[in-house]
């Protein structure tokens, strides 16, 4: 069985937090006898960064099983064997939000015509050979995605210095597939007492992201 984890870390990015979350990457990968996909250089220039990551669809062709996972996750020790909590037929990812929020999905029929409203946080998503499709990249230029965000709305609706949700269109690109081609999903975590298992450092504040990863670790290391 062919099995792949990608890891989208272009331009060697926070390599402080890197050095800390990749063995716990690494280690679930060799333990469950997966292949590790470092995407290094860029194949679609013409869209913010994150967009890279849909070069799963291309690098994980044939593969039985692929996972993406963000550079700035931490994998537990314990975390089982996605295969014994992951149906083939479905799509599963780690969180999810309510795509309308970001974007005017009103003025795409896959998503009119689908109706359950998700948009997949791209921190952790597995997919099968049955489930390829939702890494497909889109017809629609980062023009065109942008033109459907919204803005964020952290200061106020009349403030100026709002900034549009474009910069997510990994995002965005992933759940138009999910809609376009009606797929099935399921959660990595779905209990709370699971969610340890995974922990997504973030990087707005690299301080932070810095500190949440070395408590974690030194937390487990304690188990």
């Amino acid at each position: 069985m062919k099995k792949i984890l990608h890891i989208l870390n272009i331009n060697n990015f926070f390599p402080e937090l890197f050095s800390l979350t990749y063995p716990t990457i690494e280690s679930y990968a060799k333990k469950y006898g997966y292949m590790i996909n470092i995407i290094r250089e860029r194949k679609f220039s013409d869209y913010p960064i994150n967009y890279e990551k849909l070069q799963v669809y291309e690098d994980g062709k044939g593969a039985d099983v692929n996972i993406l996972c963000d550079a700035d996750m931490l994998i537990h020790p314990q975390f089982p064997n996605i295969q014994d909590i992951f149906n083939p037929t479905y799509v599963a990812f780690n969180d999810n939000y309510d795509i309308s929020w970001k974007y005017h999905v009103d003025k795409i029929r896959y998503f009119v015509r689908d109706g359950r409203d998700v948009g997949i946080a791209t921190n952790f998503v597995v997919s099968s050979k049955l489930t390829h499709d939702i890494w497909e990249p889109l017809s629609l230029s980062h023009k065109d995605i942008e033109k459907l965000a919204k803005k964020e709305n952290t200061e106020g609706e009349n403030d100026p210095t709002q900034r549009g949700w474009g910069h997510y269109a990994d995002e965005f690109a992933l759940s138009y597939n999910l809609a376009k081609y009606g797929l099935k999903y399921h959660g990595i975590c779905p209990e709370d007492w699971q969610r340890p298992f995974l922990v997504h450092t973030g990087t707005g504040n690299k301080d932070e992201a810095l500190q949440i990863a070395r408590t974690t670790l030194e937390k487990w290391s304690k188990l």
